[in-house]
C-alpha cells in the first residue's frame, strides 16, 4: 500500500514540478540513472524503498549522480565535501521551500499552503530561533523538565505495585511521554491532549497524507481534520485568556499568527504543522536510543554510571533538581549521554530535506566542482556518508562512546548553514533529559511481548515509512520489564 501510494505522489507532484521547472541542466561528467521509462525514472523503486535504492545506485555511480523521479531530475550528493558545501552555504544560495510547502499541505491540510510558507518564514522563524536559541531554552527546558517528571512519576507510582517490575510498551511509553511534556511546557493546561491518538495516526501516516489519496489516507485524513478542529478551538481559548499558561514562544506565535490573513483552519494548520515538526523526529531519536542502549547492557550500565555520578556531584541526588536547572547548566553536563545522542542520529537520520538552489552558482565536491543553476533540485545523501567506513570506522555498529569531545567527531543529521534544523537544541534537551530521568529512575530490561529477553533480537526499521528518521517496526512491539531503582539516600 505504501509503495502505491508513495508512487501517486511522486506521479502528481513530479508531473506538476515538471511543467514549472527546468530540468536540471545537461552535464556529461555527472551520471544520470538510466531507467526504462525516462520520465517516470526510479519513482518505482524510490518509493518502495528509497534507502536500499540510493545505496545502489551511489555503489554503481559513485558519490554523485542523478536520478529521476516522475520528471523531475535531482542530483544526489553522497560525498562529504559536498553536502558540507551545501550546509555551510550561509549565502542563502539553497532553500527548503518545496519541502516546506508539501508538509504545510500534508500535515497541517492547509489550503493557502504558500501564503502559509510565507509567513512561517517571515513571521513565525525569527520567533523559534529567538525560542530555541540557549538563552530561550533556559526558560522552556525546566519546564519542559517539570512535566515529564510529572508524568514519569506517574509511571514510577504504577510501576510500585508491581514488585516484579511492569512490562510497558517500549514505543507508546516514549511518544505518549514526550507528546505530553512538550504540550504542556510549550501550550499550557489549554492544550487539547486528548488528541495524541490523531497525532500519532498523522505521523504514522505521513507518506500516505502527502499522497492526497482518499483511498489510501482516508484514516490520516480524518485524524488530521479532527485534531486540526481540536487546535482551532485551542487557539480560540488561548486568545480568549489572554495566552495564561501559554509559553512565551508559543504566546508570540499566538500573537503572530492572529495578524495573519489566514482563515481559521489554515491558522490551525499552520500551527499543527508547526506542533508536528517540534515533536514527530524527537520521539523517534528517543525510541532508537533507547533501543540501542538496552540492547547493550555494557553501554547501559556505563551510561547508568555517568547518570548517577553526575547527580551525586551536581543534583544532590535528587532529579528535582532539574526543576530548577536551566538548559545552559544542563547542556555540558551528561557527556556519554551526549554521545550516545549524536550516535543514534548518525545511524538513523535517512535524509534532511532537499535544497533547492536559488541563484547559479557551483558546488564543490570530491569529485571537481558541479555547476549548479537555480531551480536545480539537491539531495545531500547523509545517510551514506554516515554508514561510510572511511568517514567512521566500523558504522554499522553502536558505539556509546564514539563521539565523545575528545574524539572531535561530527554528524550532518541537523544540516547546517541558513537552512540548519531550527529545533536541535529543543531536540537535544527533550532525549537527553528522558533517558537521563529513566536510567535514573528505573531498572529496565528489553523484552518481547513473551517477556523473553529481547537483546540481540531488535526488529529491523520500517524503511517503507521513513522520511527523516528511521521509523520503528510497525509489526513487532518491544517491551521494557521496569522496576524502581533502590537509590538509597539519592546515591
Amino acid at each position: 500500500m505504501y509503495e502505491l501510494a508513495a508512487f501517486w505522489f511522486i506521479l502528481v507532484i513530479g508531473t506538476a514540478l515538471s511543467l514549472r521547472s527546468r530540468l536540471f541542466h545537461a552535464d556529461g561528467n555527472i551520471p544520470t540513472v538510466p531507467s526504462l521509462i525516462p520520465w517516470v525514472g526510479g519513482v518505482l523503486q524510490f518509493s518502495k524503498d528509497s534507502m536500499t535504492y540510493l545505496r545502489q545506485c551511489r555503489e554503481r555511480y559513485g558519490s554523485v549522480f542523478r536520478i529521476v523521479l516522475a520528471g523531475r531530475t535531482i542530483t544526489v550528493i553522497a560525498n562529504a565535501k559536498g553536502v558540507n558545501g551545501i550546509f555551510r552555504d550561509r549565502t542563502k544560495a539553497y532553500n527548503t521551500y518545496l519541502p516546506q510547502l508539501r508538509s504545510v499541505e500534508a500535515i497541517g491540510g492547509v489550503k493557502q499552503s504558500k501564503n502559509a510558507v510565507r509567513i512561517i518564514n517571515e513571521k513565525l522563524i525569527p520567533v523559534v530561533i529567538q525560542s530555541f536559541s540557549r538563552d530561550g531554552m533556559d526558560k522552556l527546558g525546566p519546564a519542559f523538565n517539570n512535566d515529564l517528571i510529572r508524568i514519569l512519576n506517574s509511571t514510577a507510582n504504577e510501576i510500585r505495585s508491581s514488585p516484579d517490575g511492569k512490562m510497558i510498551p517500549l514505543r507508546p511509553f516514549i511518544n505518549e511521554s514526550i507528546y505530553h511534556a512538550i504540550a504542556a511546557a510549550a501550550f499550557g493546561p489549554l492544550y487539547p491532549f486528548d488528541t495524541y491518538d490523531d497525532f500519532e495516526r498523522c505521523d504514522s501516516d505521513f507518506i500516505l497524507l502527502i499522497t492526497r489519496i482518499p483511498f489510501f489516507s482516508r484514516k490520516a485524513i480524518r485524524s488530521r481534520e479532527q485534531i486540526i478542529r481540536a487546535i482551532a478551538d485551542y487557539i480560540k481559548r488561548a486568545w480568549s485568556s489572554q495566552l495564561e499558561g501559554v509559553s512565551p514562544m508559543i504566546a508570540e506565535v499566538l500573537s503572530v499568527l492572529r495578524d495573519t490573513d489566514l482563515d481559521e483552519m489554515d491558522l490551525a494548520g499552520t500551527l499543527f504543522t508547526f506542533i508536528w515538526g517540534m515533536q514527530a523526529s524527537t520521539k523517534r531519536i528517543t525510541h532508537w536510543l533507547m533501543v540501542f542502549l538496552l540492547n547493550n547492557p555494557e553501554s547501559a550500565a556505563r551510561i547508568r554510571d555517568e547518570i548517577d555520578q553526575e547527580f551525586r556531584d551536581h543534583f544532590d541526588g535528587d532529579i528535582g533538581c532539574l526543576l530548577s536547572t536551566p538548559f545552559t547548566g544542563l547542556e555540558k553536563r551528561f557527556p556519554l549521554v551526549d554521545s550516545a545522542f549524536k550516535e543514534t542520529l548518525r545511524m538513523t537520520t535517512v535524509q534532511v530535506a532537499m535544497r533547492q538552489a536559488t541563484v547559479d552558482t557551483e558546488l564543490v565536491n570530491e569529485i571537481g566542482t558541479l555547476p549548479v543553476r537555480k531551480g536545480d533540485t539537491l539531495m545531500p545523501n547523509i545517510y551514506a556518508i554516515h554508514m561510510n567506513e572511511e568517514v567512521y570506522a566500523d558504522p554499522k555498529t553502536f558505539r556509546v562512546d564514539r563521539f565523545l569531545p575528545e574524539n572531535r567527531l561530527t554528524h550532518w543529521a541537523f544540516g547546517g548553514g541558513a537552512n540548519m534544523c531550527k529545533g536541535r537544541l529543543l531536540a537535544a534537551h527533550v532525549v537527553k533529559t528522558f533517558v537521563v530521568l529513566c536510567f535514573r529512575m528505573f531498572d529496565m530490561e528489553l523484552v518481547d511481548a513473551s517477556g523473553k529477553s529481547a537483546v540481540g533480537n531488535i526488529p529491523p526499521p520500517d524503511t517503507r515509512r521513513s522520511v527523516s528518521i528511521l521509523h520503528p517496526s510497525s509489526k513487532t512491539q518491544l517491551f521494557i520489564r521496569a522496576k524502581l531503582r533502590d537509590l538509597k539516600d539519592g546515591k
